[in-house]
């Protein structure tokens, strides 16, 4: 996994990046950038402009702010909790940057409105996730896979080459950026008791991260994720995806499935949850995407063999 040149000259100006590259002994702009290679850079960067914006903000935020804002997670009793913390920190460090976590469903970290921040910036907002991440799997002593990313539509020069390490669906939607992680991850302990080693120690979980083949999701798993967020058609669905209906399809047939058979199997699952609380008939089959109660019926005679007044007879 490479960093284009695009990358690094959209963030700090061609002219600069090419100085950075030869200063360091590196190939020119025509080839791109291994990814640790590219976190050199722009740290020497930080230690030679003391800015840790790389002086594309106004203002400078001096070395070692992001450091307070980890301090701030570290104090957490559980992931969950730390990052809560960290983001009413950035509201005094970072406060032209806040973060917010919001937790429910999932575990979700957010910079907020970032659509309207210049191409500059928005690939800053690029690189912060990937170190808040990598923060997050020093913090847990493991590596964590999120869901998700959710980012603004953008056009701009070497834009999602960061996120790539991830190794997770990337859904563009919305004004934020969100990297969404599993509501389980809210509850594991922070393990990190070092706090004087973190610059070295995050650089060495990166190299490990780095050492991994992020994970290959595949377009099925992708639609299921979004499809048990929300009743979706097919059309609105493959927009998120950045992809036209009709590779969508192909995609899909390529790996065995169709958008109909992914629609039922989300219905399965929700029908099987929603059936064990109270919630009546109409309402689920609303839920469901179905018109009447009727349908849900003969809905869940063709998945289970039975009417959905069975079904909660059973200990499912």
């Amino acid at each position: 996994m490479q960093i284009p040149f695009a990358f690094l000259g959209t963030l700090l100006g061609d002219t600069r990046a090419r100085a950075m590259l030869a200063a360091a002994g590196l190939p020119d702009e025509d080839k791109p950038i291994r990814h640790l290679d590219f976190w050199r850079l722009l740290r020497n960067n930080i230690e030679q402009t003391g800015d840790e914006r790389h002086e594309i903000w106004p203002g400078p935020v001096p070395y070692g702010s992001f450091e307070l804002l980890l301090a701030s997670m570290r104090l957490g009793y559980d992931l969950g909790d730390g990052l809560v913390r960290m983001a009413s920190a950035s509201r005094i460090v970072w406060p032209d940057l806040p973060l917010a976590v919001r937790r429910g469903q999932d575990l979700r970290l957010q910079v907020p409105g970032i659509a309207s921040f210049p191409a500059q910036r928005r690939l800053y907002v690029e690189m912060v996730i990937l170190v808040l991440h990598t923060a997050c799997c020093w913090m847990a002593g493991q590596k964590l896979v999120p869901r998700r990313l959710i980012a603004p539509r953008d056009d701009a020069p070497g834009n999602g080459a960061a996120l790539a390490l991830l190794g997770c669906p990337v859904i563009r939607r919305g004004s934020d950026m969100e990297l969404v992680y599993p509501v389980e991850s809210a509850s594991i302990r922070i393990v990190a008791d070092r706090f004087d080693l973190w610059p070295n120690m995050l650089f060495e979980t990166y190299r490990q991260i780095m050492d991994e083949p992020p994970s290959q999701v595949g377009t099925a798993d992708q639609v299921i994720d979004l499809l048990r967020q929300a009743p979706l058609d097919q059309g609105t669905l493959a927009e998120m995806m950045g992809l036209s209906a009709a590779t969508l399809r192909r995609r899909l047939a390529e790996e065995g499935h169709s958008f109909r058979d992914l629609v039922s199997h989300v219905r399965q699952e929700r029908a099987l949850a929603a059936l064990k609380t109270d919630m009546g008939l109409e309402d689920l089959a609303a839920s469901l995407g179905y018109s009447e109660a009727r349908s849900l019926r003969r809905a869940t005679r063709r998945w289970f063999g039975a009417s959905p007044s069975a079904l909660r007879k059973f200990k499912m």
